[in-house]
């Protein structure tokens, strides 16, 4: 999988695997904090909240960065090896732009809704389209 001066990271989202393959470091967004993982970190599991993943790979010399957008999820490191699992990833290159209408039409919806678990739902995809247009304009 990995040596012992590299990490083998994979970010998996229902649909399809997103990223698969050795990197320096990784940064995430857990749910109470940013978390910074290198080679030999301890074994862990966290829950993600909505944000940004940076996957660092490449040579200290030539450290290159990929990011890509998740919707929460869990991290798991063991033996260098990085397990992300998301409700939805995808690279930031790959993310469109979001309609301001979209936005909109999702606060109405949660005015609207009486359910409590529809209007989680709902508040929880507001957010995750607030946070990738952040994540579209480098903000």
């Amino acid at each position: 999988m990995s040596d012992n001066n590299t990490l083998y990271v994979d970010i998996i989202s229902p649909e399809k695997p997103v990223y698969s393959g050795q990197a320096l470091a990784i940064t995430a967004r857990a749910h109470d904090g940013e978390v910074g993982i290198r080679p030999g970190h301890a074994p862990m599991v966290t829950k993600l909240g909505i944000g940004e993943v940076r996957v660092t790979r490449g040579t200290l010399a030539n450290a290159v960065t990929d990011r890509f957008a998740i919707k929460q999820g869990y991290l798991e490191v063991s033996n260098n090896h990085v397990v992300i699992l998301s409700e939805d990833a995808r690279a930031i290159a790959d993310l469109k732009g979001v309609n301001p209408e979209d936005i909109a039409r999702i606060r109405k919806q949660i005015d609207e809704t009486k359910d409590p678990a529809e209007r989680a739902k709902l508040q929880a995809d507001l957010e995750w389209l607030k946070a990738s247009d952040k994540l579209l304009k480098g903000v």
